[in-house]
């Protein structure tokens, strides 16, 4: 009896020590339930086919070579923008080299254009027969539009006085490049119209034309500056006297010269020597004594026969 009391003495203190170890045991914290991931659910707890294995490698691969491709791509489209940029670019000034030449020169002035004309033949010399030969020949109209407007810009290129038009010497010297450049003109054509054999009609009419602008070119207060204006009637009158030569030499040949147009060379002459005798008396008595038996003039009548014409 002694022995199985005391079996269950010590089984019940057993007992008692579990239950309180277990009561008095710490509360843990609670725990949350989270769901698992689709690809959680499955791939976990299994292994993966060797079929499986293989689908990843060509993924890898497949993913490698686009990556790859996309990236060559990338730089074989900036290589191709390149060299666009860079045919572009070469292409640009033969773009220019065929825009049409005359469009270029239909957006010069005038004066732009016959300096540019004048520089190239300065510069190349043997385009000075091959642009002759194309250029049209100067009429006696067109010359005298282009006198004309020399002698427009001569009248603006005077200071500004009160009196109108200054005669001085500062005056003078404004003017004296305009001026300068009708002179020339007028004396250079002449040589041209004379150079290219022109019929004396028409010699004659230009003469005229540019004597008449002689007489208007201006007089100066100091009588030095007015030798350009004498050295030019002794210029035209040299051309003058040419001419009626070469209508003599015509006359000559067998050549008829109509009434009323030698009356006009006798009345055109008659009214220059009038303005200027000291230098066109001697294209006067010239004229008389070689073509006044045409329209039955001599010399002592000769004045008196153009005034009544």
């Amino acid at each position: 009896m002694s022995s199985s009391s005391s079996q269950n003495s010590i089984f019940r203190q057993q007992q008692s020590l579990y239950r309180s170890s277990h009561y008095m045991a710490k509360a843990k914290p609670p725990t949350f339930f989270t769901p698992p991931s689709p690809n959680a659910l499955s791939f976990k707890g299994r292994k993966r086919r060797a079929s499986e294995d293989e689908e990843m490698g060509i993924a890898d691969v497949l993913y490698d070579h686009s990556h790859q491709t996309s990236s060559s791509s990338s730089t074989d489209n900036k290589k191709a923008m390149d060299t666009n940029s860079r045919i572009t670019k070469r292409t640009r000034p033969s773009l220019k080299k065929q825009f049409s030449i005359s469009k270029l020169l239909a957006t010069l002035e005038k004066d732009k254009l016959i300096e540019l004309i004048n520089d190239l033949v300065a510069a190349n010399p043997h385009l000075q027969s091959e642009i002759d030969a194309h250029l049209p020949s100067p009429t006696t109209h067109s010359v005298s539009q282009l006198i004309s407007h020399l002698e427009f810009k001569l009248n603006n290129s005077y200071p500004l006085h009160r009196s109108g038009k200054g005669q001085d010497d500062y005056s003078f010297v404004r003017v004296k490049p305009c001026l300068m450049e009708v002179v020339n003109s007028l004396v250079d054509y002449a040589d041209h119209f004379i150079a290219k054999n022109e019929h004396p009609t028409t010699l004659m009419s230009y003469l005229h034309f540019a004597t008449c602008t002689a007489h208007r070119l201006p007089i100066w207060e100091n009588d030095a500056n007015n030798q350009i204006k004498r050295d030019l009637y002794q210029e035209l009158v040299k051309r003058w006297l040419m001419v009626i030569g070469f209508a003599v030499a015509d006359l000559e040949q067998g050549k008829i010269f109509g009434h009323q147009v030698v009356s006009e060379w006798a009345k055109q002459i008659t009214m220059h020597a009038t303005q200027v005798p000291a230098s066109f008396s001697q294209v006067k008595s010239q004229f008389t004594k070689t073509l006044g038996c045409v329209i039955g003039m001599d010399q002592e009548t000769s004045s008196e026969q153009c005034n009544s014409t």
